[in-house]
């Protein structure tokens, strides 16, 4: 790691501070095919729109400057562009190809590559000039998302959400983590909107009190909406948890309250091997539905009849 604390002065007068410092990533093992600054949602830095997308925007920026050629931008590329998706609509994660914007790259001393710059939320500049933060984040999506959320946190925005579960791919996601936590909510008929929203803020504390460094996925489903899954891992209980370990094919169905201590107990139960687990055997799939539009169940009109 090598932090940089730079301030430049021109004439007697301060014209840039950097707030501690610059973190250089290095060191990561593995090489990938994936290019640096590639990706749908990776925003492309130049000098020319480097005001209009970083010092005029309000919210949080994550900077990356890359070079072609290198191996660990190459290792870092696929990573952050599953970040720029994550975060889409709420940071900003963009690249620099320093090798062709080597303005940008002066303007902030990068020496080595890859090296990732935050630029905070809200104004960027003071009577100092532009004010850039530490980046001490992961190598990973999953610990550039955690420094988002804890950097947008201390300024009291909630980036979290809790994937409603609509078909095979949003599953996917949830098990691409070591533990998986599918929670089966009551249909809206009989919780409504506003029960429902209160399950959801329910999980939503439980995810803060396992910590974002907890290695578990988090995401909900209505009841019978996907009864495959319901059969395979004998869920009937509303609201209910289901915790899956799909590297080892076994889950366990929480038993208890729904509440945060509650299930957090069942969640570390299972982490640390202190009760026993049901294996399956084969994942069921996940048909396609709607997603729900946060509203109570809007009966359809009956049709008059003469």
């Amino acid at each position: 790691l090598k932090l940089q604390f730079l301030y430049f002065i021109v004439e007697d007068k301060p014209i840039m501070r950097i707030v501690p410092g610059v973190l250089l990533l290095g060191a990561v093992i593995g090489m990938c095919s994936a290019e640096p600054g590639e990706g749908a949602d990776v925003v492309t830095l130049t000098t020319e729109n480097f005001d209009e997308e970083v010092k005029q925007y309000n919210g949080l920026v994550l900077v990356e400057f890359y070079a072609p050629w290198c191996g660990h931008c190459k290792t870092l590329a696929p990573e952050w562009a599953k970040a720029a998706t994550a975060l889409k609509g709420k940071v900003k994660i963009a690249a620099v190809d320093a090798t062709k914007e080597a303005d940008l790259g002066k303007m902030f001393d990068v020496s080595g590559y890859p090296t990732i710059i935050a630029f905070p939320y809200g104004k960027k500049e003071d009577e100092e000039g532009i004010i850039i933060e530490t980046y001490n984040g992961g190598r990973d999506a999953d610990g550039v998302i955690e420094y988002a959320a804890a950097a947008l946190e201390k300024e009291g925005i909630d980036i979290s959400t809790i994937d409603e579960l609509v078909g095979q791919d949003s599953i996917n996601a949830c098990l691409t983590k070591k533990y998986c936590a599918v929670f089966t909510l009551p249909h809206v008929i009989d919780s409504g909107a506003e029960g429902r929203n209160k399950y959801i803020d329910t999980i939503k504390e439980l995810v803060k009190t396992m910590g974002r460094s907890n290695p578990c996925a988090y995401a909900w489903v209505e009841s019978g909406s996907q009864p495959a899954f319901e059969s395979a891992f004998s869920s009937s209980s509303y609201p209910g948890m289901t915790l899956i370990n799909a590297d080892r094919t076994r889950y366990v169905n929480h038993i208890g309250s729904f509440n945060v201590n509650s299930l957090s107990k069942t969640i570390r139960s299972l982490q640390t091997g202190r009760i026993g687990a049901s294996k399956y055997t084969k994942f069921p799939t996940f048909e396609k539905t709607e997603s729900w539009d946060g509203k109570d169940y809007s009966y359809p009109e009956e049709e008059d009849e003469y």
